[in-house]
């Protein structure tokens, strides 16, 4: 890792005379006390430099050695709100679960590790995902896990009722066969169980040196410029970085555009990095946030691809496992976060990653499958949200599969490419047309990527860690032209718009930014073209406004979609997908052309015939043309409750 300067820093050149000269001997000895004077005071003063240890165990590690030409503070800093605690203990706890105080995470060490088909995980553990769990449920569980393992050596270890998950501890040589058999004999409660896989930040070390026309050479070849002209973001699209910590006070990364901070391990919002933290997990987190959605137009270091896109930080510590990312995820799906950005993997062994890429498929199919349904059940919890998950692939060079976090097409998974626009040699693939597998969807530069480095510093660095971000950054500003983008259509439109990476099918095609929001924001209705032709009007059209299903006026963080099926000039049919039911309610629509209005009006309560989970109130949608000529509806009930839409043309429903 190399530090990153401002300005030229080179000593004027000198003679070839003595170094004494031209004072003599005497003048070279009042020379070396002045010296020995400047040598002393220069030592007190770097002193002063260096962070005193804070009481609080949790406090920032130590200063690095001091930058030449550090970077002034931004005087627009944003003040940054105090220390917030989160509710994760139930009101009653049973005595079969921690009492509060005990419930934490316990650590690990490395005579808990085993390997488990090539991949490493913590023998005695077990993580259990519970599905709408209510504290009775919690305990429930609990009682009935110690009914059928009543010996001291089994018990719950620690639950958290915001992501609904639990940890339990079992004898190492009982792991295997107590994960298949709770599904049996727990029956009554809905759950996955699934082992604690060691995880960690997928970064390549590098000791590059760093010249500033090397900062943004990726921002070219990826659009990125173009791209600004259309959107730099909505504030009304989250993106969460999951990683390890955050400097929220650097200048890329303060400002008021940060949301609900949150710390896994601590429970609270304190994302700062920990006194005994690695180097790589003190600067990680930062370096990706700001790649994804750093500050722009600030005179400072960089620039994140989302920048007027609003940040959560979820901080998952330095000693990550699959339960500290899960409770990461779902903390950011729970909280409303429209995109996740995760740079974390699994550890393989040398023997997995030595084996040749048909054994490395082959091997995929057969390990960590409970994990993969546990990965595949959050999934389905994202996209009833209509969450979009963006994975960075690894850094091993090795198939991208064998990690259960990053199977099937429910994710993005962002594979690296070098400055010569070649698979980087350390990326791992996915793509093999023969075999129909297709487990990397994209690919983004990931080489000399620079980064914020906590105490406003910058590094560089290589990995699909800052691949990852860069791609999270594309996809949120689709999101901000089209919230309603479903993570099927995202992967649809990245994958038409890319660029075949030259030599390499076995990873995604180059990402182009400007491409894909075109391609998102030529379907919007254009009212005078429609007005000039109304047969334009019909088709499939979607709404861009997401809607939040509530249940007796309290949101449920399910999603639905407004689509409008125009089947003739005269009218058609409105439709309302539900995510989390996954079916249609709708009713006729009929249209009213005027001067400078269409009128669409439903005819009824919107229902399903066969299912009657939910009915959805009649409106009635007035649209006229924006500034920008495209048609804006003013969407009204019957209780005066007005939304103002757009519709986007879409070739085929992506549910």
């Amino acid at each position: 890792m190399k530090k990153i300067y401002f300005g030229s820093n080179e000593a004027p050149s000198g003679g070839n005379e003595p170094f004494w000269q031209p004072w003599g001997m005497g003048g070279w000895l009042l020379r070396l006390l002045g010296f020995l004077i400047l040598l002393f005071i220069l030592g007190v003063l770097l002193s002063l430099f260096k962070n005193p240890r804070s009481n609080d165990e949790t406090a920032n590690a130590e200063v690095p050695d001091p930058i030449i030409n550090p970077v002034t503070p931004d005087p627009g800093r944003v003040p940054l709100p105090g220390d917030v605690n989160f509710p994760h203990d139930i009101q009653n706890p049973g005595r079969n679960l921690p009492q509060p105080g005990d419930n934490n995470i316990p650590p690990y060490d490395d005579d808990d590790i085993t390997s488990d088909d090539g991949r490493q995980v913590v023998g005695d553990r077990l993580n259990v995902i519970l599905d709408a769990a209510d504290d009775q449920t919690f305990n429930k569980w609990a009682d009935e896990f110690k009914a059928l393992y009543p010996g001291e050596e089994y018990k719950v270890v620690y639950y958290d009722r915001m992501t609904q998950l639990l940890q339990i501890q079992i004898p190492s040589s009982e792991r295997e066969q107590i994960m298949q058999a709770l599904p049996t004999q727990i029956t009554d409660i809905s759950f996955y169980v699934f082992p604690e896989g060691l995880m960690g930040n997928l970064y390549q070390p590098n000791d590059l040196v760093f010249e500033h026309p090397e900062t943004n050479w990726y921002f070219a070849p990826i659009q990125a410029y173009e791209a600004w002209e259309i959107t730099k973001g909505s504030p009304d699209v989250i993106v969460a970085i999951c990683d390890s910590y955050f400097d929220l006070n650097h200048d890329d990364l303060n400002s008021d555009r940060i949301v609900k901070p949150y710390s896994v391990v601590r429970r609270n919002s304190n994302v700062k990095p920990a006194s005994d933290c690695d180097e790589v997990s003190f600067l990680h987190g930062s370096m990706v946030a700001s790649q994804a959605l750093g500050n722009m137009d600030n005179q400072r270091g960089t620039a994140g691809i989302a920048p007027g896109c609003k940040f959560m930080p979820v901080s998952l510590g330095h000693m990550m496992t699959s339960l500290t990312v899960l409770q990461g995820l779902l903390y950011a799906i729970y909280q409303g976060a429209s995109v996740v950005n995760l740079s974390v993997g699994d550890q393989f062994t040398d023997e997995v990653m030595q084996l040749g890429v048909e054994d490395q498929i082959a091997l995929s199919r057969q390990i960590s499958l409970e994990e993969q349904a546990v990965w595949d059940y959050v999934a389905e919890l994202a996209r009833e949200r209509n969450v979009t998950i963006v994975w960075a692939a690894g850094n091993e060079n090795v198939f991208t599969g064998l990690d259960a976090s990053k199977r099937g097409n429910a994710t993005i998974k962002v594979s690296a490419v070098d400055t010569e626009l070649h698979k980087a040699d350390f990326s791992n693939f996915g793509n093999f047309a023969q075999y129909g597998i297709m487990e990397s969807t994209i690919s983004a530069p990931g080489v000399n990527i620079i980064g914020a480095k906590p105490y406003n510093t910058y590094d560089i660095g290589p990995g699909t860690s800052f691949a990852a971000p860069i791609v999270t950054g594309a996809v949120a500003l689709m999101k901000s032209l089209d919230p309603t983008l479903s993570t099927a259509e995202i992967i649809e439109i990245l994958q038409e718009t890319g660029k075949p990476i030259e030599g390499d099918a076995t990873i995604g095609k180059l990402i182009q930014i400007k491409d894909a929001l075109m391609k998102v924001k030529n379907n919007f209705a254009d009212f005078d073209d429609i007005m000039a032709d109304h047969e334009k009007f019909v088709g499939l059209w979607r709404s861009t406004t997401l809607l939040e299903i509530t249940t007796d006026g309290q949101p449920t963080g399910k999603k639905c979609r407004s689509y409008y099926d125009i089947t003739s000039t005269a009218g058609g049919t409105s439709i309302i997908y539900a995510t989390d039911t996954q079916k249609d309610y709708s009713t006729s629509l009929s249209i009213e052309w005027k001067p400078n209005e269409i009128v669409m009006t439903e005819a009824g309560t919107k229902t399903n015939p066969t299912d009657d989970t939910y009915r959805f109130v009649p409106l009635t949608l007035v649209c006229s043309p924006d500034s920008a000529s495209l048609l804006r509806c003013v969407a009204t009930d019957g209780n005066g409750t007005s939304t103002t839409i757009y519709l986007r043309k879409v070739t085929h429903r992506q549910d």
